[in-house]
């Protein structure tokens, strides 16, 4: 007799545990909205926009969000008022059990800052234009010069910071890249007093491997500081320029 009494329990523990978790759900759903919680993903770099910042810029585009049941709630509506950031992208809406609001969103990651034509701004590894943010500041290349606001000269310039953010060997080496009236592409190098002409932004893997057998075979032996100027412009060949505007071919 007390077998069937056994199998029993777990069914009706099991029915039990359902009966809360449906009587939680509906609670929630007819509850208010308690809060809004914001997790953005840096990957690692600067914050460009705080969770704060997120919440409260939903909170303007949302104004009755907060009033609202959490049932009625427009998720959709939550993640592109999220999404208006301009410093964010990949942002998804949903609830929480305890009565929130949760918005995740990922921030774009800038690999350039563009200073020309009188503005400012981010270039992100999405080639994507990303304002400057007051709330800090970005450790990435600068690039200046003659760079037109659209077109293939800004396209040349992110394609060039692009090249580099995804090649951690060389992306330490510089700091800056210029763009003159020609449309030639230059870098300056963190180490020596020197600028490198790159001329286009073709064939960017012969180019730096050439200026890479040259500062690790050729400057160290006749100084950091000899040449005013190295070119790798041109196929196969590296053209110093010394300071006393000789050239060397090499």
């Amino acid at each position: 007799m007390s077998k069937p009494r056994i199998k029993i329990v777990p069914i009706v523990v099991l029915l039990l545990l359902l009966a809360v978790v449906v009587a939680a759900n509906v609670w929630r759903n007819r509850s208010q909205v308690r809060n809004i919680r914001v997790e953005i993903a840096y990957a690692g770099g600067d914050t460009l926009v705080t969770p704060q910042q997120v919440a409260s810029l939903v909170q303007d585009k949302y104004p009755g969000m907060m009033t609202s049941r959490l049932r009625d709630v427009d998720l959709k509506t939550v993640a592109q008022a999220a999404a208006s950031s301009p410093w964010l992208y990949d942002c998804v809406a949903g609830t929480s059990i305890g009565g929130d609001v949760v918005v995740h969103a990922v921030q774009r990651r800038p690999i350039v800052r563009v200073c020309s034509q009188g503005s400012e701004y981010y270039l992100d590894d999405q080639a994507k234009r990303v304002p400057l943010s007051q709330v800090s500041e970005c450790d990435v290349l600068v690039a200046s010069g003659n760079i037109p606001e659209k077109g293939k000269g800004l396209e040349q310039v992110w394609n060039l910071a692009s090249y580099l953010d995804r090649h951690p060997d060389l992306s330490p080496l510089f700091d800056q890249i210029y763009r003159d009236g020609k449309g030639d592409l230059f870098l300056t190098p963190k180490l020596g007093n020197h600028v490198v002409q790159m001329g286009s932004d073709q064939n960017l893997d012969e180019k730096f491997r050439n200026l890479l057998v040259l500062y690790k075979q050729g400057l160290p032996k006749v100084g950091w500081e000899t040449y005013s100027q190295i070119s790798v412009k041109y196929h196969g060949q590296v053209v110093c320029t010394k300071r006393n505007n000789k050239f060397v071919n090499s």
